[in-house]
């Protein structure tokens, strides 16, 4: 929904095969998942223009269907069909064929100007958007450009900016010259629709962004302990061992139902405020990081949630989530204390408007009440903020209550 462009990652059916509506054709790698494409009509499949591995725009043809016994010819114009096979399409308006076979050559009174074929609709369109028809590839009957295609082509401008900015960030670090120069051996490697997208983003949201880090250090004791009772006990059950980071997940879901000011996102004019708590977690990949979400962490157990996460992981690393099971939140968690890594700081993932970094558990003598010495598990924590809409004050409220869940676990269980 939010991408211009789309890698063919295979195709299912050949140059000439015989296909039927519904029928797998091709896999689509985007910039999370890879999405399988059905075949929209019956009929042979010909003049396939994009193969695997290509990078294309959205709503741009990469192949037609023909009917049977329809006289195959090259798509500069569109192939003549049966009259009985056509379908009634009105010339002056946006509407499409039923199937995705070529349709018969439109009526005299189609919309066209300076030898550009477009819809009254799309031309209406491309004056307020000043949007240069001239420029665009049009995707409907004989190449007429619709609506869709204005559409579209706006959104890739809108997008440029900071497609561009990526782009230069990359060359101006000259890694490759440099290498060549100095005579370095090395090798270089296609980035792929994730990593792109990676790029853009966390360029838009450190540029954008403005924002600001809380410390603190928590002690884990209570919180491993009570893991270890839940864990004995579902021993018994052969269910799903709970995780350190399945807990954090519901620390994170109560505190952010305890702070409810800080569920909130940045939209320009306005500030959204989220009736529920729809927490992300980063998960590391091989082509990067994706974040699924858990939706509706504040009224699910920690079972629920841990069970959740379970099969989202999965799903990710086989790139089978859907749009919804990673956008839409307020709140990311990312948890690197499994790597070795003390502590770090995490880039808010736009439109969120905070991210908590974790660290790992490490044991340290601290002061007790009387202050004498005692061994504990210490986690570092750094809970990055969004500026525009949480305040220093409102994070710090966020962190202490944090910190006094993960502290005192119990709650969790009683909540």
């Amino acid at each position: 929904m939010d991408m211009s462009f789309g890698t063919i990652a295979s195709w299912h059916r050949s140059e000439g095969d015989s296909v039927e509506k519904g029928d797998a054709l091709l896999d689509i790698e985007t910039d999370k998942a890879t999405m399988e494409v059905t075949s929209p009509g019956t009929g042979v499949l010909h003049f396939v223009s994009a193969k695997e591995g290509d990078v294309v725009p959205i709503g741009q043809a990469i192949g037609w269907i023909f009917l049977e016994g329809e006289d195959v010819v090259a798509p500069v114009g569109a192939p003549a069909i049966s009259a009985s096979r056509r379908e009634k399409v009105d010339p002056g308006s946006d509407a499409e064929p039923i199937e995705s076979a070529p349709i018969a050559e439109p009526s005299a009174d189609c919309s066209q100007k300076n030898g550009i074929r477009a819809t009254p609709l799309a031309r209406h369109l491309a004056r307020k958007l000043k949007i240069d028809l001239a420029q665009l590839v049009g995707s409907g009957p004989h190449g007429r450009i619709t609506r869709t295609d204005v559409e579209i082509a706006s959104r890739q401008f809108i997008n440029k900016g900071a497609q561009q900015q990526t782009i230069d960030a990359g060359r101006k670090t000259g890694a490759e010259r440099m290498a060549q120069e100095l005579g370095l051996t090395y090798k270089t490697m296609p980035v792929n629709n994730m990593r792109k997208v990676i790029a853009t983003r966390l360029i838009e949201s450190r540029a954008c962004i403005p924002h600001f880090d809380l410390d603190a250090d928590v002690e884990l004791d209570a919180l491993m302990a009570m893991r270890n009772q839940m864990n004995s006990a579902i021993d018994k059950t052969c269910t799903r061992k709970i995780s350190i980071n399945d807990l954090l997940i519901s620390a994170c879901a109560m505190t952010l139902q305890a702070v409810p000011d800080a569920n909130v996102s940045w939209d320009g004019d306005t500030i959204i405020r989220y009736d529920d708590v729809h927490i992300s977690v980063a998960v590391a990949l091989n082509e990067g990081v994706l974040t699924p979400v858990v939706r509706d962490a504040q009224r699910k157990d920690i079972q629920t949630i841990s069970a959740e996460m379970a099969d989202l992981i999965i799903r990710a690393k086989a790139g089978k989530l859907s749009r919804k099971e990673y956008q839409g939140v307020s709140f990311s968690l990312s948890n690197l204390g499994m790597f070795g890594v003390k502590s770090f700081s995490a880039i808010i993932n736009p439109p969120e408007s905070m991210i908590l970094a974790v660290g790992q558990g490490i044991q340290q003598f601290i002061p007790d009440h009387e202050g004498r010495p005692r061994l504990a598990t210490i986690m570092h924590v750094r809970l990055s903020c969004d500026h525009r809409v949480i305040d220093g004050a409102l994070g710090a409220i966020w962190l202490k209550k944090f910190k006094e869940v993960i502290e005192k676990p119990t709650v969790m269980i009683l909540n």
